[in-house]
C-alpha cells in the first residue's frame, strides 16, 4: 500500500511540475507589464524618503501629542505603514506616530546587504535624526521587531520610554535560530517565494485579517509592494542574523523600561480553563513574563486571535495602549 501511494505521489509531482512551470512562464511577463504600469504608485511614498547609508528609507509621520510612538514590523512585512494603519489611526489624535520602513520593507529600497540587527537599529536612528524626530520613544513592535527594541533599549536606554509588544519575539525565548535551522527549513521556501514574486503569485497574500481593513487604493498598493518585497534578499538575510542578535541581547540584562506585552496564547489559557500547551507555547508565555517581571512597570495582555493581534484586536489594543501611556 505504501509503495502504491509513493508511486501516486511521484506521478502527481511529475504531472504538476510541467503545469506549474507553464503557468509561471505565462504569469512572469504579465506581472512585469502590470508592475511597469504601477511603478509610479509604488514610487510615490506614503510618507517621505530619507537617505540612509546611501539608500532611500521610507518614513511615515502623522498625528501629534506629547508622546511619540514608533512602530516596528515583524519579519517579511509587505508594508509596515499599511499593516499598522488600523491601529495607529486610533492613536494619531493623541500621539505622534512614526512608521519607519527598514530596507527590504514597504517602499524602502532593497539593499542586498547583510542585515545585522544592530545595524538596522542604527539605520532607524539615522532616519529619525534626518527628520529631526527626537526621543524618548514608545516602541510598538510586532514579532521579530521585538528584538530590535530590546537592542535599542540595551544600547540607548534613554531613547526608549516604553516597549509595547505585539506578540513580540524576545531573545530569551528558547528556540533554534541558527543558520543551519534557517537553511534546513527556509532555503527551498525562500527560492519558492522568489519565484512567486517574479510571477506575481503573491498579490493576494495579506497579513491575516488585514485585507478587509484597507481601502481599495491601499489594497492596490499593498499588492504591488508584495511583488516588490516578497521573499527578498534583505528579509532572508534577517533570518540568518537572528541567532547572533539573540546572543547579543542575551549577553546583557533584560530591559527594564515600562512594557505592555500583547501576547497570543491558547484560548483555554486566556479564559482560565484547563488545557494542555502545544510545544513551545508555555516557553513563549514565560519569555514575556520574564520581560514584564524585569520591567519597572510591566503587564501582559493575552489574546487568542493569532500572531497578528494588531489586525484583529486593534480597537482593544488602542484602548489599553492609551491607558498604559497615560500612566507613564
Amino acid at each position: 500500500m505504501k509503495d502504491y501511494l509513493e508511486i501516486l505521489k511521484i506521478a502527481g509531482l511529475a504531472l504538476c511540475a510541467p503545469l506549474i512551470a507553464l503557468g509561471w512562464l505565462v504569469s512572469y511577463p504579465v506581472n512585469c507589464i502590470v508592475r511597469a504600469r504601477n511603478r509610479k504608485l509604488v514610487e510615490t511614498p506614503l510618507g517621505e524618503f530619507v537617505e540612509v547609508d546611501g539608500h532611500r528609507m521610507s518614513v511615515f509621520v502623522t498625528g501629534h501629542g506629547d508622546h511619540t510612538i514608533v512602530f516596528l514590523p515583524g519579519l517579511c512585512s509587505t508594508s509596515p505603514i499599511l499593516e499598522f494603519k488600523p491601529l495607529y489611526s486610533l492613536l494619531q489624535d493623541e500621539f505622534r506616530i512614526v512608521v519607519p520602513e527598514k530596507f527590504g520593507y514597504g517602499q524602502s529600497d532593497i539593499v542586498k546587504e547583510n542585515r545585522d540587527y544592530m545595524n538596522t537599529v542604527e539605520q532607524y536612528r539615522k532616519a529619525l535624526a534626518a527628520l529631526n524626530i527626537k526621543g524618548p520613544f514608545i516602541f510598538c513592535a510586532h514579532s521579530l521587531g521585538g528584538n530590535e527594541v530590546e537592542l535599542w533599549a540595551q544600547h540607548y536606554p534613554n531613547e526608549v520610554e516604553a516597549f509595547v509588544g505585539i506578540d513580540a519575539n524576545l531573545a530569551n525565548y528558547p528556540c533554534d535560530w541558527s543558520k543551519d535551522f534557517w537553511f534546513r527549513h527556509w532555503r527551498l521556501e525562500a527560492f519558492w517565494y522568489h519565484l512567486r514574486r517574479l510571477a506575481g503569485w503573491c498579490r493576494n497574500d495579506f497579513r491575516p485579517g488585514l485585507k478587509k481593513l484597507l481601502s481599495k487604493e491601499d489594497l492596490r498598493l499593498y499588492r504591488e509592494l508584495s511583488c516588490k518585497n516578497d521573499g527578498n534578499f534583505d528579509t532572508y538575510s534577517e533570518m540568518l542574523n537572528k541567532a547572533s542578535a539573540s546572543d547579543l541581547i542575551n549577553g546583557s540584562p533584560l530591559p527594564t523600561q515600562p512594557t505592555l506585552q500583547f501576547v497570543d496564547a491558547p484560548e483555554w489559557y486566556v479564559k482560565g480553563e484547563d488545557g494542555k500547551f502545544e510545544p513551545h507555547e508555555e516557553d513563549w508565555i514565560n519569555a514575556h513574563q520574564e520581560l514584564v517581571d524585569a520591567s519597572v512597570n510591566g503587564r501582559l495582555s493575552y489574546s487568542f486571535c493569532g500572531h497578528c493581534i494588531h489586525c484583529f484586536e486593534f480597537e482593544r489594543m488602542a484602548r489599553e495602549m492609551k491607558a498604559f501611556i497615560s500612566a507613564l
